[in-house]
């Protein structure tokens, strides 16, 4: 009877209790929603008022204040950095800070719509706008004392043309970006780096316009890097044979006849070489060796200027070998 009378009381108590829990749920229920509807309406609230703004800063951007715009823009980014409008705010903020002259500015600008807004209506046109800037920061600056800004600090056209190769590679400005890389490169004397971006070009770009070009150039940096008396042959012949594929592929091409005539330059370096090799083994009194190199100058490089004395020498040791 005890338990019966206990059971009961539970009971009673558990259907007196549910409305109050059953309430308080409904609370919490009505507390969430009235919650979620401020938060939605205040994102959209938010959505309007960027939208209102951004109208508001291209009036401005229209009437030609760049200065005032550049910095209303970055305002509207911070403030509104979920607007619909940013990735467009992103663009026109590079524009502004073009026009003010700010031209790395205006690079990170549209790295900012490229990284982070692929499917901007914008995209190309900030491809070709980073492009601009960096060939205009290429032609800069004056040498002074033979010495530029450059020789301490890296250049700014490596920056950005490596990012137009790394994110854009296959729109129009990618093979040329690759390209003016190993030009810069080579302006620079950093040679290996140049012959790095001219063979990417032809590796990655075969079938671009920039190809062929790549190949002169990587065959004249080569050159370049072995200036002077002390050189490496084995390079010197590896330039002289990449010009020469450039001259028969291309005959046509408008840096043939300088190609030739760079190849004419190498050609007598390499007869030079071989001419004062023979010189160093006739002083060792090696004879049969400097008739073999005098020999070569005369075989392999005929219209060199050494031709005359190599086949004078080769008289001369005939008797001595």
């Amino acid at each position: 009877m005890k338990k019966i009378i206990v059971f009961a009381v539970v009971c009673l108590i558990s259907l007196n209790a549910y409305p109050f829990w059953g309430h308080a749920r409904q609370d919490r229920k009505a507390k969430q929603e009235h919650k979620d509807k401020k938060a939605e309406d205040a994102k959209r609230n938010s959505k309007i008022a960027a939208g209102l703004r951004f109208s508001e800063i291209m009036k401005t951007f229209e009437k030609g204040n760049f200065k005032r715009v550049a910095a209303d823009f970055k305002r509207f980014i911070k403030k509104y950095p979920d607007a619909d409008e940013i990735a467009d705010a992103h663009f026109y903020s590079g524009r502004c800070l073009e026009e003010i002259k700010k031209y790395y500015n205006a690079f990170l600008s549209y790295q900012k719509v490229i990284d982070a807004y692929p499917n901007s209506k914008h995209i190309n046109e900030a491809v070709e706008r980073e492009y601009r800037i960096a060939d205009s920061f290429l032609r800069e600056p004056k040498k002074f004392l033979g010495l530029t800004k450059y020789d301490f600090l890296d250049h700014p056209s490596i920056e950005i043309f490596k990012k137009i190769v790394e994110k854009s590679p296959y729109t129009p400005y990618g093979p040329v970006s690759q390209y003016k890389l190993g030009v810069l490169f080579s302006q620079l004397n950093r040679h290996d780096e140049a012959r790095e971006a001219f063979q990417k070009v032809i590796d990655t770009f075969p079938e671009s316009e920039w190809a062929a070009p790549a190949k002169y150039q990587l065959a004249i940096v080569t050159a370049k890097s072995f200036q002077g008396t002390d050189y490496d042959s084995t390079s010197l012949e590896d330039a002289t044979k990449r010009l020469d594929e450039f001259v028969r592929q291309h005959p046509e091409a408008d840096d043939a006849l300088n190609a030739r005539e760079q190849l004419v330059q190498m050609q007598e370096k390499e007869a030079e070489k071989n001419f004062d090799t023979a010189k160093f083994y006739e002083k060792q009194k090696n004879y049969k060796s400097a008739s073999a190199y005098y020999q070569m100058v005369v075989e392999n490089y005929p219209k060199s200027p050494y031709v005359g004395k190599a086949r004078d020498k080769i008289g001369e040791l005939r008797g001595k070998e």
